[in-house]
Formats: structure tokens, sequence, C-alpha cells
């Protein structure tokens, strides 16, 4: 059990804090409290990145304090977006003094009103029993993406063997230099790890990939170092939408309003963790064929690519195949620059009936007007709008073509 707080100010917090720690050490829970992080000369920040990697429940104080606190912002990003690919986990946010729901929703820990959020105003015996007993005694999660993605990014980041290397790392990730002799080969990956899932820009990502060849690590390592944590630069809360809405509901079909299929991969690697065993993508681009048929153009070239990636051969029909289990999720990527959108939902139509399962993600083009001249039913599909200019696409391009120059076939992308 996991408790997120800001209480270095606010000792009936501080006090709610303990009475909750002590209510779930009763009900058998072990609990995970960084009461001490400011403490000079021990590795808070190192123990924190451990303990949001591990824990298998959490819960978060929401005081006046922790509305503005930096620190309450990344750890419950990564709770939630935990919460977010794997349903079961518990996490329970626990308003506390004058925070109100309104001034939640407001604020920059927003999304916590998505999931269970309560309201704690005493710290009586009754109040924090009927709290503690939202966590079910031996509930376990198990392993999840999230903590397979820090565990991966930290793997590649072990064979580095020269100790000032992640030194320069850090410095590019911004982590204070009072911070820097924490990082000592052995234990340095998870802290920088976990503060590469809290960067969110793309340049500076591609310099800690640079940074990690220079520093001798090997190149099939450095690729995979990019794919890993290149995507972190997407929106969360727009990628967690592809995965399930807010209300349990899975879409289909996704429309992206961007250009390029590339950022589409990003998007998808954002979504999962960039966890191949949760989802695996077929692409396929409508063109300009000439005089042929566009529509069967396109439906041609979106089964060719299906069939490939369910291990059916060019000549076999695709005739509502099985599903494979444990195998993830299949998305479509069609790259609809240069396709009619009324062209685009027949195709999507027919793949359906003959693949009901398949989820499809659209490259629309951003002068496409989507939701006024989709031809079908606005809610059969859901449409994303980036928070990014198209400037923004050409450095993603250009951070792509940069590190496949330094690490060369090994890595294709995203």
């Amino acid at each position: 059990m996991f408790i997120s707080h800001s209480t270095s100010a606010d000792e009936t917090t501080a006090r709610l804090r303990d009475a909750i720690a002590k209510g779930l050490e009763d009900r058998e829970h072990a609990v995970l409290l960084d009461v001490r992080r400011r403490e000079p000369g021990r590795p808070w920040q190192l123990k924190l990145a451990r303990m949001l990697a591990q824990c298998e429940a959490a819960l978060v104080l929401v005081n006046e304090a922790a509305l503005g606190s930096s620190w309450v912002r990344r750890e419950t990003n990564i709770l939630h977006w935990r919460k977010t690919l794997r349903p079961d986990m518990v996490l329970v946010t626990v308003l506390v003094g004058e925070v109100t729901a309104g001034l939640l929703r407001a604020s920059e820990l927003r999304y916590l009103a998505d999931d269970d959020v309560e309201r704690l105003s005493t710290c009586s015996e009754e109040d924090i029993e009927q709290l503690v007993r939202m966590f079910p005694r031996g509930r376990r999660t198990g392993d999840d993406a999230m903590s397979a993605w820090l565990d991966s990014i930290g793997i590649q980041l072990q064979e580095i063997k020269h100790e000032p290397t992640y030194a320069r790392i850090a410095r590019e990730l911004d982590i204070p230099q009072e911070e820097h002799d924490q990082l000592i080969i052995g234990f340095a990956p998870a802290l920088l790890a976990c503060q590469m899932l809290d960067t969110h820009d793309v340049v500076k990502l591609c310099n800690v990939v640079l940074v990690a060849r220079d520093g001798g690590l090997q190149p099939d390592r450095v690729a995979e170092l990019a794919k890993k944590i290149l995507p972190v630069w997407v929106d969360r809360d727009q990628a967690r939408r592809i995965v399930r809405e807010r209300d349990g509901s899975v879409r289909r079909v996704v429309i992206l309003n961007v250009d390029n299929p590339l950022i589409g991969e990003h998007y998808l690697d954002r979504a999962f963790c960039v966890d191949r065993r949760s989802y695996y993508i077929a692409r396929a681009a409508g063109r300009p064929p000439g005089d042929d048929d566009p529509e069967f153009y396109l439906l041609e070239q979106c089964e060719q690519a299906v069939k490939q990636k369910i291990g059916l051969t060019p000549d076999q029909k695709l005739d509502h195949p099985r599903e494979p289990r444990n195998f993830g999720r299949l998305f479509l990527l069609l790259d609809a620059n240069r396709c009619d959108l009324g062209v685009v939902h027949r195709v999507i139509a027919q793949l359906h009936e003959k693949i009901p399962w398949i989820s499809v993600l659209v490259i629309s083009g951003r002068g496409a007007d989507v939701r006024d001249r989709w031809p079908g039913s606005p809610d059969e599909v859901l449409v994303l709008d980036p928070p990014f200019e198209a400037e923004h696409e050409n450095v993603v391009n250009a951070v792509v073509e940069r590190v496949r120059d330094c690490v060369g076939h090994t890595y294709r992308g995203a």
C-alpha cells in the first residue's frame, strides 16, 4: 500500500495520515509511507521510485498543499496510469480539510476525480475503519505494464558501466545536482527510469539516448532504450483513452487528427507502456490508385496487413478468424491522409464484419473535418485532437531520424 501526501506543514493531515497507515497495518497491509524524503543524505527519491513501481494499491491524501505539490503530481501520475492499464488496482483519493471535489477538478490532479474519491474530515476510529475497508486483505494486482516498463528501462541502463554517464543523463533530465551522489552503479537505473517517465520533452529524451550511446551502451541496447522512452512525450490522458474510456468502454475506431503515422505509433506505445504483450500493430495506407477503385484498393491494403499480423497467407480469406488468446489487442494503423472519409468508413465497416475484434487507429491528417464529415454515427468513433501544432510532429520526426542515424538498422522507429 502506497500513501501519497504532502503533510510537512500540515500537522492535522499528518496525524490523519499516520492513523490511516496504522489502520491499514492492522489489516495486514504493508504500508509504503515516504515521510522522511527531505532528510538530508538519504536517497528518498530512489526509494520513492521503487515504491511507485512495486505498490499493489494506493491512497492519495489531497489537502490544500497536495493540490500544488509537484511530488504528489508526479506520484499520482504514475499511480493513475497504472490503474488505467489495470482497472482492478485500488486507488482511492481522500479529500481533506477545505478541499472540495470542485477544487480537485480545477487542479493539476483533476484526473483523480475520475476514480474513487472519498471525504474524510476527522480522525475518528469509525471513519478510519470505513476507509481502510476499501482495501481488501490480501488483494494483489500482480505484475502490470507500468512496473514492467520501468524494469525494462532499468535493464537497458544497467549495462552502462561508466558511472559519470549516469550523472550526464541526470543533467539531461533536470535532476538536481544534490541528488547526483545517489547515481551509483546498481542503484541509478531505477531512479533514472522513473525520472524518464516524468519527462515529456521529446528532445530531452532524445539527448538521453545520445548520452547513453556515448557512455558505452551497446547499439542494440540504445535502440531498445529509445523505443521504450521516446513515446513518453505523448499526453498521458489522451493516450489512455485509446485503452479505454472513463466509463470502462472500449472504442474500436479511434481517429487521430495528425499528419504522420509515426505519431500514431507513439500514441499506441504510450497508451500501453510499450508492453508488446498488450498490443500489436498492422500498418496500411491509402494512396491514389490511378484508375483503380479506391475503396477496393484500400480494403486490399488493410486486409493484407491484417493477414500478415495474424498469421494468414496472402491467399487465405479473412473469414471471421478467432482472436488469439492472450495475444493483446490488434490495431490497424491506417494512414488515411489521402483518402475520402466515406471510403474509410465503408472499408472499416467491411473489416469489422470479418474481424469484429480488430481496433483501428485512423490517421486522418490535420486538414480533415472529421466530426462534421464522418459518414457514420459520431458515437461509433473516438476523435482525438492533438494538444500540439504541426511543427511538433516535425520535431518528433527529426528526433527519430537522429536516433536512426546513431544506432542504424536496429532502431526502426517507435
